[in-house]
């Protein structure tokens, strides 16, 4: 089956990138089980909502995930298109690149491998390629209007984050 892609429907970024912003996956789902199994419950998941739900896309630039033994990045929208995060303010949300981790990192511990690929694949690229620093990237819950949100999780942690991103400086 193909899949039908709706850019019509998409709004087109008129400012350059100022932020990276990290989600978990896990925001989206209020089933226990989601949080458990990953490849059955959460991926399939985002692309139906791309298809029953006849939302425009997903909400997200990637989502990086485990496939087999490694974790990869997926291209889920691409940066040219807005992600419409009500909770986030027009101001930070207009000029976003949004990335998220499949999975619910208030239940699991991030392993350093998924730092790493998030830090060398997906964030050093863009911060080299839009001229922004580490202090530039932010967890969904440091910017949103919901006080109550732990987006990305209680146990992924942004120190590792920004060493990380430091460690594989693109020059």
């Amino acid at each position: 089956m193909k899949i039908p892609l709706r850019p019509s429907r998409l709004i087109v970024r008129r400012q350059t990138v100022k932020w990276i912003i990290l989600h978990h996956t896990a925001e989206l789902y209020s089933a226990p089980e989601s949080k458990i199994d990953n490849a059955k419950y959460q991926m399939p998941g985002l692309f139906n909502g791309v298809l029953e739900q006849k939302t425009a896309d997903i909400n997200y630039h990637y989502v990086i995930d485990k496939i087999k033994e490694d974790y990869v990045p997926v291209v889920c929208r691409p940066f040219i298109y807005l992600c419409e995060w009500s909770d986030i303010h027009d101001d930070i949300n207009k000029r976003a690149i949004h990335v998220s981790l499949m999975g619910d990192y208030d239940f699991k511990v991030a392993e350093k491998r998924l730092y790493e690929i998030l830090a060398f694949r997906v964030l050093n690229p863009f911060m080299k390629m839009f001229h922004i620093s580490p202090n530039k990237i932010k967890f969904h819950n440091e910017v949103s209007s919901d006080k109550k949100l732990t987006c990305p999780g209680d146990f992924l942690d942004k120190e590792v984050v920004i060493s990380m991103v430091r460690r594989f400086v693109i020059k």
